[in-house]
């Protein structure tokens, strides 16, 4: 702190309120001057003492009632200087030296008020001044009394400002300073205190005056006597004392008005400097306004420091964000372009796509009908080889029966042939019947031959009988070829039935195969017939997933369309970022330029 601060401020409160006090006391006794008639060359003892009283109250009770008032705050303000406090210790020190002008005007117009009520006593006991005069003297001394108080008022705010000032820039509890915002009088109070009450205060003091001065108008050693009845009315002295009065009541509301327009000025004055730095000079510079809440300026005060604080933030935060928002814009604009010559080659290449996948979808419309035209011949076959099982069943079953038919007949021609075989036994009896037969017609014919002519006839129908003989042994020998015959054709028969039967049974084996591979085949037609039932299903539903995913491709081919044109946006975009970001990480410097 400066060697200014280190001045007590008891001290200094004292220092500061010695001429005021004095001059409110010499206007109290000027108001008594005027009011009471007093003669100043002959009554200049007892002014003479009046002053002694002011100074004497002045310089001894002052520093007594002063201290009283101030003794506390100046030791915690001496230790404050000397200390580090708690941020709670500084807010109740900072309240308690806002509490303080209050304290003082109190004091000092409590301290006014005693000085007053002596001299009217002393006016009254030594003088022998009239009721009417000395009350309205006494009125006027209050009214000093109360701009002394006013002017305590200022001094001490005045002193406390510096160390209230001091005490924010340190730090105090922000809650306070928000919820109250300022801690002295409010400007509508002070015009009240500082230009209602002395204007009214004077208004009706002349008031008052003239009209005591209407009826008591006679002078007299102990101020003005009471007019004899009719002759109420101003003299020209009382003229002259009242206009005095008018004049001290003017100068004192005109100092009062002037010392509350001066404090509007200075605030005022203090915020219109703080503005003009803030906008001549750089916000990073610009030092900030101390303030010490007194009054709404000095909050308006604290409320510029603040933005300067958070235009500097802002700046910044400004500054740094321009800084680095440049190399990742750098990045956005170059992926931006690489994003979009890619976004370019990828909707190419998905409209190549598109194209690939509307063919298939059209190949697997094809498919479709093919496998349509698949499963009706498949369905055919599968009639067909169920007609063709039939028969080839149907076949199985003649085969069969042929089969035990030709089985029967080779069954017929061997008991044929068996038969043959005694009918070849019987040939070989007649054939030897017939060789018997012969013999016995040779020997016949020798007997006939022999008997002569009586043996002549007998001899005709023995050579008939041997050329019987003869011819049945020639048509047995015919016979025999013809059975010899049958029997090879009896058993060429067999073995062609029997080979016949052999290739019937071959047959019906490979009819046995081909029911089996007919079965097979019923199977697999079947089999084919549920798969391509189920391929066409499947196709069907892979025409349906086809027309989705061709859908879905010519949403992807529109989306990446618009995110390529988004791609352009962004591009744009990014190039408007970049020069932003520069704009931005040079707004301090553009702001500076255009102040200057």
């Amino acid at each position: 702190m400066n060697q200014e601060k280190h001045i007590p401020l008891e001290r200094r409160l004292l220092v500061a309120g010695c001429l005021p006090n004095i001059l409110c006391g010499i206007l109290m006794l000027l108001y008594s001057v005027f009011i009471l008639n007093l003669d100043v060359y002959k009554q200049y003892p007892l002014m003479l003492a009046v002053i002694g009283m002011i100074l004497f109250a002045q310089f001894l009770l002052a520093p007594l009632t002063n201290h009283l008032c101030t003794a506390a705050i100046s030791r915690q303000l001496e230790r404050w200087q000397t200390e580090d406090l708690s941020v709670e210790e500084r807010t109740k020190l900072f309240l308690a030296l806002h509490k303080l002008p209050s304290v003082k005007q109190v004091e000092t117009f409590l301290y006014f008020v005693a000085c007053s009520l002596m001299l009217a006593l002393g006016y009254h006991f030594l003088l022998k001044m009239g009721i009417f005069l000395n009350a309205i003297s006494l009125y006027a001394c209050f009214l000093g009394a109360y701009l002394a108080s006013l002017l305590a008022i200022s001094y001490t705010r005045r002193a406390c400002g510096m160390y209230t000032s001091s005490l924010v820039e340190e730090g105090i509890d922000q809650k306070v300073l928000r919820n109250k915002q300022f801690f002295g009088f409010s400007y509508a109070k002070s015009f009240f205190y500082y230009c209602i009450i002395p204007v009214i205060w004077g208004i009706f003091l002349a008031v008052v005056l003239f009209s005591v001065y209407y009826f008591y108008n006679v002078p007299s050693e102990t101020g003005f006597l009471r007019a004899a009845a009719g002759e109420a009315g101003l003299k020209g002295s009382q003229l002259a004392r009242l206009g005095g009065v008018f004049a001290i009541n003017t100068a004192i509301g005109s100092a009062s008005v002037y010392s509350f327009l001066r404090s509007i000025l200075e605030s005022s004055g203090k915020l219109q400097t703080s503005m003009l730095h803030i906008i001549k000079n750089d916000i990073f510079t610009v030092e900030l306004v101390s303030t010490d809440f007194e009054t709404e300026v000095s909050y308006n005060l604290h409320l510029v420091n603040k933005i300067v604080l958070l235009f500097r933030s802002i700046l910044d935060n400004i500054r740094s964000i321009g800084g680095t928002m440049t190399e990742p814009i750098n990045k956005l604009a170059e992926i931006s372009q690489a994003t979009s010559s890619t976004s370019l080659e990828q909707s190419t290449g998905v409209k190549e796509i598109l194209a690939t996948m509307e063919d298939s979808d059209r190949q697997t419309r094809t498919i479709e009908e093919k496998i349509g035209d698949v499963t009706a011949v498949a369905e055919g076959t599968e009639r067909n080889v169920n007609v063709g099982f039939s028969t080839l069943q149907s076949n199985l079953d003649k085969m069969t029966e042929i089969t035990d038919a030709n089985i029967s007949t080779i069954s017929g021609i061997r008991e044929l042939g068996e038969k043959i075989g005694g009918i070849w036994d019987i040939v070989k009896i007649i054939n030897d019947i017939a060789d018997q037969t012969r013999i016995i017609a040779f020997n016949a014919e020798l007997e006939a031959s022999s008997a002569g002519e009586s043996g002549r006839n007998f001899h005709i129908v023995a050579n008939e009988v041997r050329r019987l003989a003869a011819g049945i042994t020639s048509s047995v020998e015919q016979i025999k070829e013809r059975i010899t015959e049958i029997q090879h054709s009896s058993d060429n028969l067999i073995i062609t039935s029997e080979s016949g039967t052999e290739k019937i049974r071959e047959g019906l084996e490979l009819s046995e195969k081909l029911k089996e591979k007919f079965t097979d085949i019923q199977s697999s037609s079947e089999i084919t017939v549920e798969s391509a039932n189920q391929i066409k299903e499947i196709i069907g539903q892979q025409a349906a997933a086809f027309d989705q995913i061709v859908a879905t491709v010519r949403q992807i081919s529109s989306g990446i369309e618009n995110f390529s044109t988004s791609t352009g946006t962004v591009n744009n975009t990014a190039q408007k970022l970049k020069e932003a970001a520069n704009l931005l990480e040079n707004l301090h410097t553009q702001i500076l330029a255009e102040n200057d």
